[in-house]
């Protein structure tokens, strides 16, 4: 059983976890979207209910749970495809 443990771990290590980081205040400058307020009104907007305060954890990475109603929001709000919300680091 050890073995199978230490097998799985040098995996691991040479295989560190990737990565990606947001992209939203990009495309955020790029739409001339000013401030998180003005795209919660645009959200708000197309029907798709959110704070400023838990887009504003959304947005700066501070939260690991998205639901697919704001991912399609934003995608919406920005024009913008899925795979332009995030990068890989």
């Amino acid at each position: 059983m050890q073995h199978c443990y230490n097998l799985l771990m040098q995996k691991r290590k040479s295989n560190p976890r990737r990565a990606v980081v947001w992209r939203v205040r990009v495309l955020m400058a790029e739409r001339n979207v000013r401030s998180v307020s003005e795209l919660v009104r645009r959200m708000d907007d197309i029907g798709v209910s959110i704070s400023i305060a838990q887009l504003g954890r959304l947005i700066d990475g501070k939260t690991q749970h998205w639901s697919q109603e704001v991912i399609e929001g934003l995608m919406t709000v920005l024009e913008c495809q899925v795979g332009d919300l995030w990068k890989e680091r």
